[in-house]
């Protein structure tokens, strides 16, 4: 009879991590490195009668991060990399094993190693507690977030390996990790001592829509609901290396999720300056980045016309992964502009930066998220292969050129015509728009500058939904087998429309493509 805990007690990918990762030749040689290395901890510091500080503490804990933290989502990666290079993970795909046990299988089986490694130094830890001044409550309420911490880590690098178009990235993202953790090794140990040994402070809790929480839940809760989003993609991408990172409704979900996340740790934040600046930067590149992941390429869309036509429907359901990303990407547009204008109105207030005005900051920034998806999406379905390069280069030319042309501007003595320039860029033009930094602008007006953000994102926005009509259009007619128009259209010389002939896409493997009749047959 089937079990709960089937997953983790007869899922095979565990099972064979299990059997590889703890082999006796590795685990002892490993185990002997870790405890020697605790031992001279509490040793050195027993020497010099520092045992009850807050270093020697800090020094195990630190380990525990290496060892569990990088040093496992390096074997999660070199491990899912390793299956993809070896065609393994395609067998697994066809097997009876749901792609869930597959993720499950790897973000836990691959660290199993680390996690031993981690338990051995839980009694030094426990230890140095009890004589210190963190106590066993200071060291629980550090431990379950940290082991939740990891495992944000192993699922974000789980995603990471399963979307790279190079098996083998895995290992290059173990040394990016060490090198993160290198460079902010000084700040990893003073944060760890202020988490551990300060906990009388404000960090006992935190305010969540203007409510004191205690830190340790709110941190969990937000480990959590990261963990469940990113697990999602990884899933997905178990079942099929060309499915979609998230569907429309997830995508939607996520953002919404993180929205709300956001304005509860900001609401105390009344009257400070630059919340609605962060905010709306930062959401906006989280919302491009989802756009990204739910906007279907040119064969996934034909291949979802042309189920929709047999099903007696014009297009695929617009929430549906072959459907075009214009609806989910409204609905992710409303979710930047209604959660920065709260912040606007409610966090920071009008007043609070005098000549700081949000109404056209907030617009540009929403108007930013919608031509980029729009753009992308128009792309994507106008060049079989090449879409996202076509894309790329728009946004090089769009994005970067005007930051390098205005700073040449700038050193060559044209302060206003370099303001200017470097606005239409959404990466300057957001935080220009606002006002804060008038007194840098070198006389330049700041409705000039407001000007010259705002049109371009309103131009582009206007542009790329009307292209994004035009091919999908094109598109359509040409799945439904009425290529040959009655009339001329000056577009054609420019987009083409294409036919089975020109596009192999178009031709249905099964059926035939659907073809129109002037008897009235179809």
């Amino acid at each position: 009879m089937a079990s709960r805990f089937d997953i983790l007690l007869d899922n095979p990918i565990l099972t064979k991590h299990a059997r590889s990762r703890l082999r006796r030749n590795r685990v002892i040689p490993w185990s002997i490195v870790v405890v020697t290395l605790c031992a001279i901890v509490c040793w050195s510091y027993y020497q010099i009668n520092q045992l009850s500080g807050t270093t020697p503490l800090t020094l195990i804990i630190m380990l525990q991060v290496v060892t569990l933290v990088f040093a496992g989502a390096g074997e999660i990666g070199s491990s899912v990399g390793g299956a993809r290079e070896s065609g393994i993970l395609d067998f697994h795909r066809v097997s009876p094993v749901p792609p869930h046990w597959l993720a499950v299988g790897f973000v836990l089986g691959a660290p199993l190693l680390q996690y031993w490694l981690t338990l051995l130094t839980m009694p030094f830890a426990v230890f140095l507690a009890a004589v210190g001044p963190a106590g066993w409550q200071g060291l629980l309420a550090f431990e379950f977030p940290l082991l939740l911490a990891a495992g944000l880590v192993h699922t974000l690098t789980l995603l990471g390996a399963m979307i790279s178009k190079k098996p083998k990235a895995g290992n290059r993202g173990l040394i990016g990790l060490v090198v993160f953790g290198l460079f902010l090794g000084q700040g990893l140990f003073f944060g760890v001592q202020y988490m551990l040994f300060d906990l009388s402070g404000r960090m006992v809790r935190i305010d969540f829509f203007g409510q004191p929480v205690p830190w340790m839940p709110l941190v969990v809760a937000y480990e959590l609901i990261l963990i469940g989003f990113l697990f999602v993609p990884s899933v997905r991408r178990m079942r099929s290396d060309r499915a979609h990172l998230y569907t429309k409704r997830q995508a939607v979900a996520f953002l919404s999720t993180l929205m709300v996340l956001v304005l509860g740790v900001t609401w105390n934040l009344k009257g400070v300056d630059g919340v609605v600046l962060v905010m709306l930067y930062a959401m906006v590149f989280i919302a491009i980045l989802l756009a990204a992941t739910l906007t279907p390429d040119r064969s996934e869309y034909i291949k979802g016309v042309r189920r929709a036509l047999r099903m007696g429907r014009r297009r695929p359901n617009p929430w549906s992964d072959s459907g075009v990303n214009r609806l989910a990407l409204v609905v992710l547009c409303g979710i930047v502009l209604i959660g920065t204008t709260i912040a606007w109105e409610v966090i920071e207030g009008r007043g609070a930066n005098g000549t700081a005005a949000y109404s056209q900051t907030i617009a540009i920034g929403v108007l930013t998220v919608a031509y980029v998806g729009l753009g992308l999406q128009a792309a994507q379905l106008f060049m079989r292969k090449h879409g996202q390069t076509l894309f790329v280069l728009f946004l090089f030319f769009a994005w970067l050129v005007p930051m390098v042309v205005g700073a040449g501007l700038g050193g060559a003595g044209y302060e206003n015509a370099a303001m200017t320039t470097m606005a239409v860029s959404p990466l300057a033009g957001i935080l220009l728009s606002t006002g804060i930094i008038e007194d840098a602008m070198f006389g330049v007006s700041v409705q000039t500058v407001r000007i010259a953000a705002l049109l371009p994102a309103v131009g582009f926005t206007f542009l790329f939904q009307f292209l994004l009509e035009l091919i999908q259009r094109r598109l359509d007619r040409a799945v439904r087998g009425t290529s040959a128009r009655r009339s001329p259209d000056p577009f054609d010389d420019i987009f083409g429309v294409p036919d089975q002939e020109h596009d192999p896409e178009l031709a249905d493997p099964i059926d035939g493509p659907v073809v129109s009749s002037s008897k009235g047959g179809t």
